[in-house]
């Protein structure tokens, strides 16, 4: 090695020493680094734990949902969780959804949530649901709530349990419990519902419960077995309600109850107002009453339609099937009630209901008040003029039968007016004209008019009246004139007809009356069936049939007097101190009294002769059916066979067939047999014998010449 090599190698050795010195100099001394800290995690059996997760699943390059969430933890097997997660939905059933809780769970492939604590599901219309968990599918895009939740949107809220809601049909079911509220523009609540499930279908806008349905609706209750209620376009009224199963409504401005197997209710498009009621199924309908204890009217039918104003009055009404209407009493006017198979009504928004009509099996009833029994009436049809729930007028059509306590009438039509208490009957069909009848009298005409309360009655057009006999019922008013049988049935007939209460009857225009062979006409006849008495005027006629024989006569008036028991043949004449003029039937005197009486003759053809006079009388005995005795006045005339009498006055008796004719002082009395004549003031002949008594008077001489045979007449 040379010289210099060596100090070469301890000046490199020094000169590394001392770089190394300073090195270490500046460096100092060598520090222990600190550990890195690991991230805290949330739970130790997850293997990967992640902060500000987001998820996204895309269908046909399509956003379809986002899971977002401030933690994510995910565990062997691939399950996840998510905390505080929000699940957001783009455009199911034309609208956007966010689901929301504190706490979520999901499978492998996130296609079903388990969404715990504050679980909150919004639409982008504003509809909101609230629960303490639920299940997000996103299969069938459904949010699945167990347990109680709440949903609110504008003015529409419920609650209930065990909810589903499907986001692309966007349905709402709840299982049990269902509760929905529906406000009023003040927020308060308009409509209630409970029931024991409900789907709320909201692109259908209807609400459908299910079970022991029951709400709410101002002063109404609604109950039934099923319902559904149609909702406005905004979700915030109810238009429409049906109620289906043993429907049930009470309360309510309009009506105090309504009941049938279904019930529609039909609202205004702002849910504020009824406008229209349907009833299926053996439906009934009380309305309100007038507040003051009248009740208010009852429809019934197997259905029924209504129709209401704003103000809750009645416009329309209708029904089908067993229908039966109901008009309250009330003071001054009797309850009423009409059944048919089918009805119409029509009113006016302040009035209610105005006219109606009945068809089909048309029953009428009137209930009785004092002193006015109950009224019925049968037709096929029926209309009726209303006001204020009252009928003014009734006009019943085809086969009408109308009947009260004492009276039945009978016509194709009848028009009725309960507050005057009238009946007109007209028309004829298969049921026949026009027919009245009561205790005492039928009666058939074209037409009849009918006061019930009485009765009283008028027929025009062919009048027949049977008169019946005497009854019980009758007693009081119902005899028949003593020279007719109590027994049989009387009748008459006349172009007209006035019937009074009491049993007073007047027949104009060709009047006649008969019972067996006897028989009684003129142009008027009058009968009074409470005093038993009967006169014919004008051109009247008689067929008299007693025990004594049948007499036949001809008058300008003819009259039974039944307390005198007397049969009067002449003209009207004013009464007088002989007793021969006659009192009307009802005591007054004839209306011709005063008038001059017309010069004719009454005649009386009988066992008593032919016999011509002024004025006519026959005297019945008292209790029999038989002449007790006869008087003629004025122009008086008698032929007996051959025999001829003639003078002023007549009287005689059916005793010993006794005749007493009397004259006057110019006109004495005058009797021509064959060829033999008597004259005398007074003469009294028999009819069974020749024998003639004449009494003479000083002042007229009295004379009687007989010879044979009568001499022929003398020719020219």
């Amino acid at each position: 090695m040379a010289r210099w090599q060596r100090p070469a190698r301890m000046g490199l050795g020094l000169f590394g020493l001392v770089v190394a010195v300073v090195v270490y100099t500046a460096i100092g001394e060598r520090r222990t680094a600190a550990p890195v800290a690991r991230p805290s995690r949330l739970d130790p059996r997850s293997i990967i734990e992640s902060a500000g997760a987001a998820f996204q699943q895309f269908r046909a390059a399509r956003q379809d949902y986002v899971i977002e969430a401030e933690r994510q933890l995910t565990y062997e097997g691939g399950a996840t969780k998510f905390l505080g997660v929000t699940v957001r939905v783009r455009n199911r059933g034309g609208r956007d959804f966010t689901v929301s809780g504190r706490e979520a769970q999901a499978t492998g492939q996130q296609e079903e949530l388990q969404i715990t604590g504050d679980v909150v599901l919004t639409a982008s219309d504003g509809f909101t649901v609230t629960a303490d968990s639920g299940t997000f599918s996103q299969a069938d895009s459904t949010v699945r709530v167990p347990g109680a939740v709440a949903f609110h949107k504008g003015a529409m809220s419920g609650s209930g349990k065990g909810m589903t809601y499907n986001q692309a049909s966007d349905e709402l079911s709840l299982a049990d419990e269902a509760r929905v509220t529906v406000n009023d523009g003040a927020g308060r609540p308009q409509t209630e519902f409970t029931s024991g499930a409900a789907t709320l279908a909201r692109h259908q806008k209807y609400l459908a419960l299910e079970g022991n349905v029951h709400a709410l609706r101002g002063g109404e209750v609604l109950e039934a077995d099923h319902g559904l209620a149609r909702l406005s376009n905004n979700e915030e009224s109810v238009t429409f309600i049906e109620l289906r199963g043993n429907a049930r409504v009470s309360g309510g401005g309009a009506f105090d109850s309504m009941h049938a197997r279904d019930i529609d209710l039909d609202y205004t498009d702002d849910g504020a107002t009824l406008e229209r009621v349907a009833l299926r199924g053996g439906g009934g309908v009380v309305m309100s009453g007038d507040g003051e204890g009248t009740g208010g009217r009852q429809f019934i039918g197997d259905a029924l339609d209504l129709a209401l104003a704003p103000d809750g009055a009645l416009t329309a009404a209708a029904g089908r099937g067993n229908v039966r209407v109901d008009l309250p009493a009330s003071p001054g006017m009797a309850g009423r009630n009409i059944r048919a198979q089918t009805f119409e009504a029509a009113g006016e928004p302040g009035r209610g209901l105005t006219s109606a009509r009945f068809t089909d099996g048309v029953e009428y009833r009137e209930e009785g008040r004092a002193r006015q029994p109950s009224r019925t009436a049968h037709s096929a049809a029926l209309r009726l003029v209303l006001a204020d729930d009252a009928v003014t007028s009734a006009l019943f059509d085809g086969r009408v039968r109308f009947d009260t306590d004492d009276l039945q009438g009978s016509a194709a039509q009848a028009e009725y007016d309960p507050a005057q208490g009238t009946l007109r009957l007209s028309g004829a069909d298969a049921g026949g004209g026009p027919r009245v009848a009561n205790a005492e009298i039928q009666i058939e005409a074209g037409a009849i008019d009918v006061t019930l309360d009485g009765p009283a009655m008028k027929a025009t057009g062919t009048v027949k009246t049977v008169l019946r006999p005497q009854t019980r019922r009758s007693a009081e008013g119902g005899r028949l004139p003593g020279l007719l049988s109590q027994a049989e049935p009387v009748n008459v007939t006349a172009a007209a007809l006035e019937y009074e209460q009491g049993g007073k009857a007047v027949y104009s225009g060709g009047a006649a009356l008969w019972q067996g062979e006897t028989a009684v006409r003129g142009d008027l006849l009058t009968l009074d069936r409470m005093r038993g008495d009967l006169s014919a005027e004008g051109n009247a006629r008689s067929n008299i049939v007693l025990e004594t024989g049948v007499s036949v006569g001809r008058a300008t008036e003819i009259r039974y007097d039944d307390a005198m028991r007397r049969i009067a043949y002449g003209p009207p004449a004013p009464a007088s101190a002989s007793g021969l003029a006659p009192a009307s039937a009802n005591g007054s005197a004839p209306a011709s009294v005063g008038a001059p009486a017309p010069a004719v003759a009454s005649q009386l053809s009988g066992p008593q002769g032919d016999l011509r006079a002024r004025r006519i009388e026959l005297i019945l005995a008292k209790a029999a059916s038989r002449l007790d005795r006869l008087e003629a006045q004025t122009d008086v005339s008698v032929r007996l066979d051959t025999r001829v009498a003639t003078g002023d006055r007549l009287t005689y008796g059916t005793e010993d067939e006794r005749y007493v004719m009397t004259g006057i002082a110019t006109v004495p009395v005058r009797i021509v047999e064959e060829c033999r004549e008597t004259s005398g003031r007074t003469v009294t002949f028999f009819r069974t014998s020749d024998r003639i008594v004449v009494d003479g008077n000083e002042e007229v001489r009295t004379q009687s010449s007989r010879g044979g045979p009568c001499p022929p007449p003398t020719t020219r």
